[in-house]
């Protein structure tokens, strides 16, 4: 299916976007839905909300940030939301709504995009770092408390920062399709890195948090709705053990660099979904590549 991407401009536009935020995300409470009033005053100064029209205008997509400050100063665009229904999913519509989103901010100025996600949605994680190039050294602990998302019970709603460059050379790589020789190596399995945190059956192993190389990996569940679904306690635990490695690598110099999905052929012990923390700089060390 052809899809049209531009920003919304009918307030039945924008209403559909309000319906189509509670459906894609579950929310039971309309709390949780960022309303029309709210989009349409970010679209006028500054902010973008961004649609993905099919052929007969209905919305199957959208995305919607707004101009910000990070804590230094510096002006940055905030990407709050970005969702998909689920008729239009895994036609890589959610990539094409955010390489749009970074066109738009280009021409703005400004040179990096910022939002957070579930570091245990590996799907998410996998494109944030592996097909749009962005980087973290930023967790937050329960960001948003207790929300009415299906998506999000039973565990804490911890999240990990993007910070996409989106004018260094890592983005225009990636933005061609490049994976960069990092990712490459890791993927064949030639990238000396130990493991900071392994799966143990449902749930997480022991974390090793006092590693000493310039990269180290730590595994997260392929798909951790499946595992609340099987054995919540596991969920729980892998969002405790994945807490513990990313604060205590992040307190000591480390970012995230990539995550990739290990097929059973590339991995000995079956399917598995990695993120490779390196230690460095993130906008020095991390966005050339």
């Amino acid at each position: 299916m052809t899809y049209n991407l531009r920003c919304l401009e009918t307030y039945d536009e924008y209403h559909a976007c309000e319906r189509l935020q509670k459906h894609a995300w579950r929310f039971s409470d309309d709390l949780d839905v960022i309303p029309l009033t709210n989009l349409v005053t970010a679209q006028k100064w500054g902010g973008l909300v961004l649609g993905a029209f099919d052929e007969g205008g209905e919305l199957h997509g959208f995305c919607y940030g707004f101009l910000g400050r990070d804590p230094g100063g510096r002006l940055v665009h905030s990407s709050h939301m970005l969702a998909v229904d689920e008729r239009a999913r895994n036609k890589g519509l959610g990539s094409r709504l955010k390489w749009a989103q970074r066109d738009y901010v280009l021409a703005q100025g400004v040179d990096m995009i910022v939002w957070t996600f579930d570091p245990l949605e590996s799907i998410n994680g996998c494109l944030n770092f592996g097909k749009l190039g962005g980087l973290s050294d930023d967790y937050v602990i329960n960001l948003y408390g207790e929300t009415a998302s299906k998506l999000h019970a039973g565990t804490t709603t911890d999240r990990l920062t993007i910070k996409w460059l989106i004018d260094s050379t890592r983005v225009k790589k990636r933005a061609t399709g490049e994976a960069g020789s990092v990712v490459e190596t890791l993927i064949a399995g030639g990238l000396e890195a130990p493991w900071a945190l392994q799966a143990d059956g449902w749930g997480p192993g022991e974390p090793e948090l006092e590693l000493d190389a310039p990269r180290i990996r730590c595994e997260i569940p392929v798909n951790v709705q499946d595992v609340k679904a099987h054995d919540h306690s596991a969920a729980v635990a892998w969002r405790e053990a994945t807490q513990g490695v990313f604060n205590a690598y992040f307190e000591r110099g480390y970012y995230v660099r990539e995550c990739v999905r290990l097929s059973a052929a590339q991995s000995s012990v079956g399917p598995q979904t990695a993120y490779l923390l390196e230690h460095g700089n993130l906008e020095t060390d991390g966005a050339g590549d």
